[in-house]
């Protein structure tokens, strides 16, 4: 409660100077001892709470905390502006229920929004929240400012901080916080002795201005009280003549309680829980839909009574038509049923329809409490002036909305600007359909009250504390304060000096006294103003929470109270599933009953089928007076059990909070890493050639020209590392020629006698790199011979001309200008004295005009990589074809041959492939020699990023190995938390599989140093020196994406199971995440299989099993395969949620690998990584599973007796068929509605059927229109994994039962057909490239149905639209399929924009139509 707005008071000094003396006197009265303040509200109480915030910050440790608890979100921001003004050298936050911070899950999260806060401005609820889950310790606050400190008292989560974390830590001794309260009065009520016991809450003594009070006076304006007195109500007694009344009233005090949709439901199931539901039910004469017709019954009475007729009858109309309108869209009521909803859809419906009928009788349209209140207020307006505020307090909600009605649409009231506030509520969100009618821009009434826009507001109570208006000065109570304190909080509101203050009383009513009031104040005045009283402690509250039922966790300070256990459990509960619907009740189950004779009570607790039978039953631990302390307890206990069993952490919070990035980033957001350069293969080389006891190892080089007969190109490579594996890769020497180079493994060979081998080496390479060698010397790494080192003495140089020279090409000789017919030159290469770095090949020698002899010649490629296609450039030769003429005399011929030259400038290109194959053997032998991958390619593959520019890389390799990555990970978690359930599994199976994770293996192991990033190019490419590299040292940083490393993770797991199937991918993931506590395969599958007490003997199934393929021999894991969460009291097995986890990744597990070992026939290749990707997403999509398990079923023949033409019977063959979806397990309400998708299947299943099998684009349009409940596609994922874990991990089960299904046949029949399967509106985004893509909609009713409709605009051209469609997603998939027809049409044919649009508009003719 600020009590004045930060102008009016100007800075407030260190010291609190600037203070007014009596605030002074309460600051300094606070600084001695917990204090309570209590002054009249508009005295500046605020104020003093700054400056004491302030002496406390500047006194004690920049670590500790100051926490302001102020009673609402309105008045926390009020308070968080005040401070935030008079303290902006300290960090001020505000942390309400509206910043979120429910799921504020992890300390660390907690540690990062308080670093270097100083104070928190919030509700009470957020900090004893903290405190509970022990993200904010007693020790780490310094002080605790209790706004309104009279709600410290019972149940009120301020008293929870005191008794329960507070008072505790006080009696063991440890640190507490000051405390400052502030209230204007201190008394919830007047009796005798709760001042005490409120300074007993709050360990304060209760202080109030003594040596200033006649100054305090001054600054304080109590409003002249008057009372209006109105005549009693002459109409008659609601529902009155009123059609909607009459016809509200009998739907909710006739209620058929046989027709609601609960009782019906508890009628199906005769059992002892049904039968005792449906007994309390009948005794209470209680359920949701009697409730909701009850609430706005009693609403409308109210305002029958308050305002009159019409007022009551506006309201109903206003509620019941807002609740048709919303129903058919969203669950407008929380806690119903889609059934509930529906039932009372047509109730209200029929309620409309009587006030059509039924025509009610004249009466008066305002009642005389309203018309005295009208009257008032036009009698005040004058007095309001331009700048005064008013405020009407009404007792209930629906008074604001029917009062706000009246008021507005007077005449008389023309100089009032009127809102309306009762919560801070969202309209989306109300509880109850009389809620629907509340105005929906309070929020916006409430801030144009507080800036003048609105000089009047209708409020409830909630604005009692939550409005601090000093320009206020009129207050109006329509209806009288229930208590002392409402009447005071009211008082309180009129802030401005002459202010007046209106209570309407009806004739004869001595109950209400104002009088009484001011006496009760008084005497309560005279309470606080005795400072010689003696302070009395609450100690039977101490003796309470000594008492009371607590778990500590000690390692955290979290704790658990009974009052508190009944929320914690719910919410578990209702946060541990993914498959929470409308069909899927996710609260607890309590049943208490009465024993000892009827005189106490106890209590068991019952979780959701989600939840484990191990952890799912719990009973309370004492017997109590009450029910619901008995409830209370059981809830405790469960709750206790849940973090016992690992299932609630040492927050006590479930484990469901999304991982938090450690650089406080998205935990799986790509991120540049500075990492260690790749491993030089070279240095390594260098370090055993320059050891003179190095064994050399011979591997032959092989270039073959593709579909030629000549005698390939071969030459010799020696080096000090024996290369393990064979490889091939391609030579593109130009656009048209292309060799195949092979590299032999390495085979030893003698060491002794190398220097002219060195010799010739340098020799060779100076031929074409002469300008890239940089010194002389031959200390290479490597040495090059073209002669099979089988048949030829190593020593043996390279194919000389002149044996003469030492081993040494030829010198490069001067041509003297002899002609010999060129034979002699022919295919050599050609150097010109001016053009240095420039060689040619000679092609023959001519003869010019002028006689002379000429060299014609051409082009030697400058090239250096081979490695890569050469691009076709338009215009250019590239072939090295184009012939020149040069004069002999400007001509240099090396004595060299062609070939050798070719061996020369292959050499880099070479060198490239070695270095990268080396480096993939290390990692083969060394880093996964436990894995025992045989294939080097494979390795070499998955360590190549595409940026690389390998002639393969990683991607594919990626996709598969994610796949193989997400079932292990899949398998280990479930097995490793055997009574999680489905979103901890998730979440759990998240953070094996993301990024970081992944990432953070690479990086531990060094394995980020053997990925390839860089592209060879040969453009920096130098003959390597053992000296030079040596001298290098260290090879450098480079940067790299965090997901290039995790995909070269993914990479290696899939080029492993490619290798040796799944056993030797799981070898590889264990070594990369070596931390987890992975089990053994089967140890894992075993885990996960229950053990079997007795064999179920159920004829069904039986039929089930033949349906699916297979005998379980655990009919335990098939009945849980069929069991959803719905199904009611499902007290012992488990339902499906798990299965279909671990089915979703065996179905993975079988589709990727399938795609990527296609060879697609058409191209002879495999397909791309973003091929599998779009396959794989129209395999495994809800939509297509949930479309083969419709489709899926087989035939059942049965006899069935007939009567003949003559009367004799006679028995007849049948055959029905059983589908896999008619053995679900589900409550009867899901059952119902699973109706809706077998009626669309049958609609659509012949056309998408058809495009299956002959069409050539995915049936996205017709699989969206059909919208299968999601439990059709989790059934076939969790019948998959029942059948693996019953094969004991044998996939052939499970191979099978997909066949059966058509999901592999439709997979074959999609690749072999090369079938367009990307969704509609990502074709859509290709398409348009860079232009802006946008999807509007409309809606229509046809035939009481809404129809949508959509148009997709790109670039602002309107370029597909369709109409006439059942839902939203089918309106767009369908408008996307005309845009990409229209568009792929518009650009094959050159279309302009216009006739684009005008095209799409032709489309949507046509689709509407159909």
């Amino acid at each position: 409660m600020a009590d004045r707005p930060p102008h009016d008071h100007g800075q407030i000094g260190a010291d609190g100077d600037d203070l007014r003396s009596y605030q002074q006197e309460m600051l300094e009265r606070s600084m001695d001892r917990n204090a309570i303040v209590v002054m009249p509200t508009g005295s500046g109480k605020t104020l003093v709470a700054v400056a004491r915030i302030r002496a406390e910050l500047e006194r004690s440790d920049n670590t500790k905390l100051i926490w302001f608890l102020a009673n609402s979100v309105e008045l926390s921001n009020q308070h968080f502006k005040t401070l935030s003004h008079y303290l902006p050298a300290y960090r001020i936050i505000s942390l309400t229920g509206a910043d979120g911070v429910d799921n504020w899950s992890t300390v660390q999260l907690w540690d990062a929004v308080l670093l270097n806060v100083r104070v928190v401005v919030g509700t009470p609820a957020v900090l004893k929240d903290a405190l509970g889950h022990g993200f904010v310790h007693m020790s780490r606050l310094a002080l605790i400012v209790f706004d309104e400190a009279h709600h410290t008292i019972k149940k009120h989560p301020m008293n929870a901080i005191m008794q329960i974390f507070y008072h505790p830590a006080k009696s063991r001794e440890q640190h507490i916080p000051h405390i400052l309260g502030l209230t204007a009065s201190p008394a919830i009520n007047p009796k005798l002795g709760s001042l005490q016991q409120l300074e007993g809450n709050l360990d304060s003594t209760v202080v109030t201005p003594r040596r200033s009070l006649e100054q305090l006076m001054k600054f304080v304006y109590p409003p002249h009280i008057t009372v209006v007195q109105y005549p009693a109500s002459d109409q008659s007694e609601y529902p009155g003549a009123g059609g909607i009344c009459i016809a509200l009233n009998t739907a909710a005090v006739r209620y058929d309680f046989s027709r609601d949709p609960y009782v019906l439901g508890l009628c199906k199931y005769d059992d002892v829980k049904s039968r005792r539901a449906l007994q309390k039910v009948l005794e209470k004469q209680k359920t949701r839909c009697s409730e909701e017709l009850r609430t706005l019954n009693r609403s409308a009475s109210t305002l029958y009574d308050q305002l009159g007729a019409t007022a009551a009858e506006t309201f109903i109309a206003t509620c019941v038509a807002r609740y048709c309108s919303s129903a058919a869209d969203h669950m407008v009521v929380v806690d119903t049923t889609t059934s509930e909803q529906q039932h009372l859809l047509n109730i209200l419906k029929h309620i409309q329809s009587s006030s059509c009928n039924v025509g009610h009788v004249a009466g008066p349209i305002l009642s005389h409490k309203a018309q005295h209140l009208t009257d008032l207020l036009h009698q005040q307006a004058p007095e309001l002036g331009t700048e005064g505020r008013a405020i009407i307090f009404v007792r209930e909600r629906a008074t604001v909305v029917g009062l706000t009605n009246i008021l507005r649409k007077s005449s008389k009231l023309s100089d009032y600007q009127i809102g309306a506030f009762v919560g801070t509520s969202s309209f989306d969100s109300r509880s109850s359909i009389a809620d629907l009618a509340e105005p929906r821009k309070q929020a916006e009434d409430l801030r144009d009250f507080r800036m003048g826009s609105k000089n009047l507001i209708i409020a409830t109570s909630v604005l009692e504390e939550g409005i601090d208006v000093r320009e206020c000065n009129l207050v109006i109570n329509f209806d009288a304060p229930d208590t002392l304190i409402g009447f005071l909080q009211r008082r309180g509101r009129a802030r401005k000096r002459g202010s007046k203050y209106y209570v309407l009383i009806e004739e004869g009513n001595d109950k209400i006294n104002p009088s009484k009031w001011q006496a009760q104040e008084e005497r309560m005045k005279a309470e606080y103003m005795d400072e010689h009283r003696e302070r009395q402690h609450a100690k039977s509250l101490d003796e309470a929470a000594a008492s009371a039922r607590v778990y500590r966790i000690p390692s955290t300070g979290a704790l658990l109270t009974l009052d508190d256990a009944k929320a914690h459990l719910h919410h578990f509960c209702s946060v541990s599933t993914l498959h929470a619907s409308n069909y899927v009740d996710v609260r607890p189950d309590y049943h208490a009953v009465k024993t000892h004779g009827e005189t106490s009570w106890t209590a068991s607790v019952t979780l959701p089928s989600f939840v484990h039978p191990d952890v799912r039953h719990a009973s309370s631990k004492e017997s109590w007076h009450g029910e619901d302390a008995a409830v209370k307890d059981a809830a405790f206990e469960a709750y206790v059990a849940l973090h016992k069993a690992g299932l609630v952490n040492d927050r006590l919070l479930p484990l469901v909070k999304e991982p938090v990035a450690d650089d406080g980033g998205h935990v799986d957001q790509p991120s540049m890493l500075d990492l260690e350069a790749r491993i030089d293969s070279w240095t390594q080389l260098a370090k055993l050639a320059s050891d003179e006891r190095a064994t050399w190892f011979a591997a032959t080089v092989t270039m073959q020209l593709d579909d030629a007969e000549d005698h390939p190109l071969s030459m010799t490579i020696l080096l000090p590392f024996r290369l393990c594996s064979s490889q091939h890769f391609p030579l593109y020497w130009n656009e048209q020629t292309c060799y195949t180079a092979t590299i032999s493994e390495g085979r030893q060979v003698a060491s002794g006698g190398l220097e002219p081998l060195k010799l010739s080496t340098e020799s060779l390479l100076r031929t074409v790199h002469a300008s890239r060698m940089t010194r002389d010397g031959h200390d290479f790494p490597f040495l090059v011979s073209n002669f099979d080192l089988d048949k030829e003495n190593v020593t043996v140089p390279i194919r000389q001309r002149d044996t003469g020279n030492g081993g040494r090409l030829p010198k490069r000789t001067r041509h003297d200008g002899g002609n010999d017919g060129g034979g002699k030159y022919m295919k050599t290469l050609v150097r010109i004295t001016d053009r240095p770095g420039t060689i040619y090949v000679c092609q023959r020698l001519v003869q010019s005009t002028s006689n002379n002899t000429e060299v014609v010649v051409t082009g030697f490629p400058k090239r250096r990589d081979f490695l890569h296609p050469v691009d076709k450039r338009q215009g250019a030769n590239t072939a090295y074809t184009t012939e020149e003429t040069l004069p002999i005399k400007d001509c240099i011929l090396d004595n060299i041959s062609l070939e050798q030259a070719f061996l020369a400038a292959f050499i880099p290109s070479i060198l490239h492939r070695i270095d990268i194959t080396l480096i993939a053997e290390s990692v083969q032998t060394d880093l996964l020699h436990d894995v025992g991958i045989n294939d080097t390619g494979l390795i070499l593959e998955a360590l190549s990023a595409p940026s690389a520019g390998e002639t393969s890389d990683y991607n594919r390799l990626e996709f598969l190995g994610d796949a193989i990555l997400k079932f292990c990970a899949s398998l280990h978690v479930t097995s490793q938390h055997l009574t999680w359930p489905e979103r901890y599994l998730t979440l759990e199976k998240f953070r094996l599989v993301r990024n970081s994770t992944l990432c953070q293996g690479m990086l531990q192991r060094g394995w980020d140093r053997y990925i390839s990033t860089k592209p060879f190019t040969g453009a920096k490419w130098r003959p390597p020196y053992s000296s030079t590299l040596l001298a290098a040292g260290t090879t450098g940083k480079r940067n790299m994406s965090s997901k290039t490393v995790a995909d070269v993770a993914e990479a290696l797991i899939g080029a492993s199971f490619v290798d040796g199937g799944l056993a030797r991918a799981y070898k590889c993931l264990r070594i990369l995440l070596s931390e987890e506590p992975w089990h053994d395969l089967q140890d894992s599958i075993a885990l996960l299989t229950p053990k079997i007490e007795h064999q179920l003997d159920n004829n069904s199934l039986n039929e089930l099993e033949h349906l699916i393929g297979h005998p379980f021999t655990n009919r335990t894991l098939l009945l849980e395969a069929i069991t959803h969460a719905s199904l009611p009291f499902q007290r012992t097995g488990l339902s499906y949620e798990r299965l279909e986890f671990l089915g979703d990744a065996v179905l993975d597990l079988i589709i990727v690998p399938a795609l990527h070992s296609h060879e697609s026939p058409a191209r002879k290749t495999k397909l791309k990584h973003w091929e599998m990707h779009d396959v794989h997403g129209a395999l495994v999509n809800g939509l297509f599973l949930g479309y083969c398990c419709l489709k899926y079923g087989v035939a059942q023949t049965g006899n069935q007796i007939v009567s003949t033409v003559n009367k004799a019977c006679e028995v007849k063959r049948t055959t029905r068929i059983l589908h896999l979806h008619d053995f679900v397990r589900a409550d009867g309400q899901l059952l119902h509605a699973k109706q809706t998708s077998v009626d669309s299947f049958g609609r659509l299943r012949d056309t998408i059927e058809g495009t299956f099998i002959r069409g050539k684009e995915y049936p996205w349009p017709d699989l969206v229109a059909m919208a299968p409940m999601k439990f059709f596609s989790d059934l076939v994922e969790s019948v998959l994994g029942a059948l693996y874990l019953d094969a004991g991990g044998d996939l052939a089960p499970c191979v099978d039962f997909l066949e059966n299904l058509g999901v592999l046949p439709i997979m074959r029949q999609m690749l072999q057909e090369g079938m367009e399967v990307r969704p509609p509106k990502v074709r859509v985004g290709i398409l348009a490239g860079n232009e802006s893509v946008r999807y509007e909609h409309s809606i229509q009713e046809a035939e009481g149905r809404k129809r949508f409709a959509c148009e997709v605009w790109v670039g602002g051209v309107m370029v597909g639209r369709w109409s006439g469609c059942g839902s939203k997603s089918e309106a767009e998939t369908r408008a996307a399929c005309a845009a990409v027809k229209m568009m792929e049409g518009g650009r094959a044919a050159g279309v302009e924009r216009e006739e684009v649009e005008a095209g799409a508009m032709e489309v949507e003719v046509k689709g509407g139509n159909t």
